[in-house]
């Protein structure tokens, strides 16, 4: 089973970020290993963009400050091993459950005037799933879901130890 997801994601815990990401999408392929289990592959991707009015940051370690407006930037990309059971299917209906775990980069960017402050780095992603396939033919059908991400990315730049998020999940599925 292939899917391609559109994500609508909403950023958790960040002080900074705050706007829904309407960003977002998802490549997920699936193979059923029993009826109702399925191991794969995912991969996905959101941006988040937030201009934040006139404040001042002082670094952490208290050296300097900057008081400025500025464009907050965050690029999420995780790569995950995924299992999904499949509750008793309906006619048209699939219910699932899933867990995906795996690697995530971030790249996280504070743009104010004609400079920028960057950090991008790598963490582990944790990612339980919830949602439906609904049959439209043998071969094709919709995927409507919800999932909750949380990654160990770090950064310097705000002072953060982890990145999370709620989302959505609304695409297509091709059946072999």
């Amino acid at each position: 089973m292939f899917a391609i997801n559109w994500e609508i994601n909403f950023p958790n815990n960040n002080d900074y970020l705050t706007k829904t990401s309407y960003s977002g999408g998802k490549l997920d392929y699936r193979h059923f290993v029993k009826k109702n289990l399925t191991v794969g592959l995912a991969l996905d991707w959101t941006t988040y963009e937030e201009f934040i009015p006139r404040q001042t940051f002082t670094k952490p370690d208290g050296n300097s400050a900057i008081t400025t407006d500025f464009v907050a930037q965050a690029y999420q990309v995780p790569i995950t091993a995924t299992v999904h059971y499949y509750f008793s299917e309906g006619k048209r209906f699939k219910p699932f459950a899933g867990l995906a775990l795996g690697g995530q980069y971030l790249d996280q960017t504070l743009y104010y005037n004609v400079y920028a402050s960057d950090d991008d780095n790598w963490g582990f992603v944790v990612r339980p799933e919830l949602g439906t396939i609904i049959k439209m033919t043998d071969t094709f059908g919709l995927l409507a879901g919800a999932h909750y991400s949380y990654s160990t990315n770090k950064t310097e730049l705000i002072n953060k130890n982890n990145f999370s998020n709620f989302g959505f999940d609304i695409g297509v599925v091709f059946y072999q």
